[in-house]
């Protein structure tokens, strides 16, 4: 029968001695074991205002391979963030208490995060990085694990030869058996003797799930951690089992389920929550109204946070700059790439087109006002094309385009758990992610802006010459940039003010499309009304940004 596991007693042997053989492990507990025990001591969970657990105790072997069973839904993937450090005490939705120990250090503390104690977790979705190829998915959390790599471990070329994984083709492209094992390698390339699996076998059918279990088991066998798998798939993964706890979602405890009671396992599951009428409801309209305001007073809230911790959050503090320049490499591509740098060249053509060739085209009587007026048009257009047209019209394509293109990376990291991958390894998405995207988007506005003024002005330029060809080019260099040219001067008149509006919608983009990509995502059309709300609100941010200017820029002396 099931009985509850406290902490401090001491738990029947939970695999058969064939099994504690094999892997030169011992099967009493007290024997010093590979790996690290983790106990977990009067512990409560809830989420969304529903008890969870209560008052819940368990123990989980070192060295050896637990299963926590439980129906869907009854917080098994909360209890294993938990322990991987992915949530803590401010979740606005989810509460926890107790202790959680473990004993290589004797540190106990329920509000651990995964620079105290790493934790390898293997997420079902397995999160990788696509953009990085297979050795460089292991030799990122080599490069970033708490403590730097063991001199015993293996590299990255060495596990992906161990565990079968192609290293000669993308990420992307990997099988879905391929990007399971390549997710267990990056696990087993962090110094971690805890390795966390979240539903290794959900969605697979019976063969494909009876490889997978093997997969742990042989991985488990070779490489000796404390490995701990959250499923309710007993069926395909009790054979590979060390200990099973069961997570009794009608008395809301974690109980030790001795072996020979493992046959009684969809007995002992119990009925889902589901069947008990504990259904979620949506909720009347003014309470979903309430939470739709709610969360937009979150994200306004986080937005300023943002803000005022900028001075902070554009140093470089990385744990690996190799990596950091990296991904500010791949943001600053997605800002500023080719197609970036084609579309606000085309912008750039047509309002140096429109402004040159229009205020001659439609100037009221042109044949006698003309040439009275030709030198004070070039000089409006030149002025009024780099202090206000080319930069309002460019910051607000680099806002949508480019807002709109990290906001997608981000959400697209978010919803594929690949930034609490980055937690789990040591990286931290605020100073690994939302750095390099401030670097990007301040390196990619201006240098986008200014591209645009050189196609506008040149435009303009054809666009003046095919009407008045017989005044030539000096001429018109002459006047478009009178008003722009200072004596003795590097840059034209007003760049100060050009570079700080700039600068000023750079941030604004690169915060917002920061906050609406990474907040939560649970399903993939969350991820599309992330990208909407970054192009609505950086847009109007934008907008505001050169409203607010033009009461400053154009009545000061510059």
């Amino acid at each position: 029968m099931t009985e509850s596991h406290s902490a401090n007693s001491t738990p029947k042997p939970a695999a058969s001695d064939s099994r504690n053989n094999e892997q030169n492990v011992p099967a009493e507990h007290g024997t010093e074991q590979a790996g690290t025990a983790i106990r977990i001591c009067d512990f409560d969970l809830s989420a969304g205002g529903k008890s969870l657990l209560k008052d819940a105790t368990a123990e989980f072997p070192a060295g050896k391979l637990t299963l926590v069973l439980g129906c869907s839904g009854v917080g098994k993937s909360l209890l294993m963030k938990i322990l991987a450090g992915l949530i803590d005490h401010k979740h606005p939705a989810i509460s926890y208490s107790g202790t959680i120990s473990f004993d290589t250090d004797g540190v106990s503390n329920a509000n651990r995060d995964h620079t105290s104690e790493p934790v390898a977790v293997v997420f079902q979705s397995f999160a990788l990085f696509d953009e990085l190829s297979p050795a460089d998915n292991i030799q990122i959390a080599i490069d970033h694990s708490a403590s730097g790599p063991r001199s015993d471990a293996p590299r990255a070329t060495d596990l992906l030869a161990e565990l079968g994984v192609p290293g000669d083709r993308p990420t992307s492209v990997l099988s879905g058996g391929q990007q399971q094992r390549l997710a267990i390698a990056r696990a087993l390339g962090m110094n971690s003797d805890v390795v966390l699996y979240d539903e290794p076998t959900s969605g697979l059918d019976t063969n494909t799930a009876a490889a997978v279990a093997e997969l742990i088991r042989d991985t488990q066998t070779r490489f000796q951690r404390t490995s701990i798998i959250v499923t309710h798939d007993y069926a395909a993964l009790k054979g590979i089992a060390d200990h099973v706890v069961l997570l009794n979602h009608h008395r809301r405890t974690l109980e030790h389920i001795d072996e020979e009671d493992w046959a009684r396992l969809p007995e002992l599951l119990g009925t889902p929550p589901q069947a008990e009428d504990q259904r979620p409801h949506a909720g009347s309209l003014p309470a979903r109204a309430l939470g739709s305001f709610g969360r937009g007073l979150a994200a306004t809230g986080e937005f300023l946070e943002s803000l005022l911790l900028l001075p902070l959050a554009i140093l470089p503090l990385w744990r690996s700059f190799r990596w950091g320049a990296r991904l500010t490499w791949h943001y600053f591509r997605l800002v500023s790439g080719w197609s970036a740098c084609l579309y606000i060249a085309i912008s750039g053509m047509i309002i140096g087109f429109v402004a040159q060739d229009f205020i001659f085209r439609y100037l009221p009587f042109r044949q006698f006002t003309e040439p009275l007026l030709i030198e004070n048009l070039l000089h409006a257009t030149g002025f009024s094309l780099y202090r206000f047209l080319v930069p309002i019209l460019a910051t607000i394509l680099i806002a949508a385009r480019s807002g709109a293109a990290v906001a997608a990376d981000v959400g697209s990291k978010q919803y594929g758990n690949q930034l609490d991958a980055m937690k789990t390894i040591g990286m931290s998405p605020w100073r690994s992610v939302r750095t390099p995207i401030l670097y990007a988007f301040l390196l990619g506005t201006p240098l986008l802006t200014f591209l645009s003024y050189a196609v506008a002005s040149v435009t303009g330029a054809v666009a003046f010459l095919a009407t008045h060809a017989n005044e030539g080019v000096a001429f018109w260099d002459a006047h478009f940039h009178k008003e722009l040219r200072l004596p003795g001067a590097v840059f034209y008149k007003g760049t100060g003010w050009l570079v700080a509006k700039l600068l000023t919608c750079a941030v604004g983009t690169a915060v917002i499309s920061w906050t609406c990509g990474s907040a939560p995502k649970e399903s993939a059309p969350e991820i599309s009304r992330g990208v909407t709300r970054t192009i609505l609100w950086s847009t109007l941010f934008t907008l505001m940004v050169h409203f607010v200017f033009s009461f400053f820029e154009f009545k000061a002396p510059t």
